[in-house]
């Protein structure tokens, strides 16, 4: 082999080395990921409480049979599935609820994150016509998220965010992240190839037809962009175009802001016009990834913002209980 391409391969992966080794990457983001899935979970629990035992429950719509059929027969697992107990039941869905707002709230840790994981694919597996691509998503992302320091922030308890990191749980943070992006990546481009294959998409008339899905019809919005076929066929190649080429925008540092951008468009449209707001959320969290500087940025502002707030409304107090005492 040529010395210099030695050379430049050997520099290379130095290079890889030394970012795995020396610090754990983009924590903030991982944090905030965390935080999303929590929301997303604890939302899914709050929504469906009142109907619990017919949606999950032993005796509901799949029933204890029905779970464990299910379960056997894609070779996985459910709580649910373990007892036909009423009671039991109970306890199952309120610890997921608890655990899930723990983890929104970033308390407990990996314990509290793999207990969290265990419980929300049991709920989901007691009832899957409740999953969508977003749930299937961040039930795996919790996985890889028990490598990272995913709680550095968002989180209450104020000790976890100045801890530091030795070589060990750098390169365990960083393996997680890297298996995090590549997960995301990998969605996008075969979502964008699968497009490219579709007749709909190929003519533009995709988004027509997904649009007017009596679930994702929004009375007063649908009727005037369907009526538009020039914003139907642009947003149809746009999306195919944004998904097929993230991986390669991604890859160059001046491509991410570009790339991820353009993405948090595409999953608030899909939140607004189509209903899957948790799906939305997911990915957006995961976009946020590959731009860490950037949500360190928001982070910061928004923290600003809420101290400033804080101590106005304080200071507030403060001067009406002066002159309550002076009056």
């Amino acid at each position: 082999m040529d010395p210099l391409v030695t050379r430049a391969l050997g520099s290379r992966i130095r290079a890889v080395a030394d970012w795995m080794v020396d610090a754990p990457r983009a924590t903030t983001a991982l944090s905030l990921l965390r935080a999303v899935i929590g929301v997303v979970s604890a939302a899914l629990y709050i929504r469906q409480y009142a109907g619990r035992s017919t949606f999950f429950g032993p005796d509901g719509v799949y029933g204890l049979e029905g779970i464990r059929d299910y379960t056997a027969g894609i070779g996985t697992w459910s709580l649910y599935a373990a007892s036909d107990s009423a009671v039991f039941f109970e306890v199952v869905f309120h610890i997921g609820l608890a655990v899930a707002l723990l983890v929104t709230l970033g308390v407990g840790g990996r314990p509290v994150l793999a207990a969290h994981y265990v419980l929300l694919w049991s709920l989901y597996m007691a009832n899957p016509a409740f999953m969508d691509g977003g749930d299937a998503l961040a039930a795996s992302a919790v996985l890889f998220l028990l490598l990272t320091r995913c709680y550095s922030a968002f989180t209450i308890v104020k000790g976890r965010r100045n801890r530091e990191a030795g070589p060990f749980a750098s390169v365990l943070n960083n393996t997680g992240l890297l298996l995090l992006v590549t997960q995301v990546t990998v969605v996008y481009l075969m979502a964008g190839l699968y497009k490219v294959q579709g007749e709909l998409w190929q003519d533009g008339t995709a988004l027509y037809y997904i649009l007017n899905v009596p679930e994702f019809f929004l009375p007063g919005i649908t009727p005037l962009l369907v009526q538009s076929d020039w914003l139907m066929v642009i947003g149809a190649y746009v999306t195919v175009l944004t998904s097929v080429f993230f991986p390669v925008l991604v890859f160059f540092r001046a491509g991410r802001p570009v790339a991820v951008t353009a993405m948090l468009i595409f999953h608030l449209a899909i939140a607004v016009l189509m209903g899957l707001t948790s799906f939305a959320l997911v990915m957006a969290a995961f976009d946020l990834l590959f731009v860490n500087a950037h949500v360190v940025g928001l982070q910061r502002r928004a923290r600003s913002l809420w101290d400033g707030a804080a101590a106005r409304i304080s200071a507030r107090l403060q001067r009406e209980g002066h002159s309550a005492e002076s009056a």
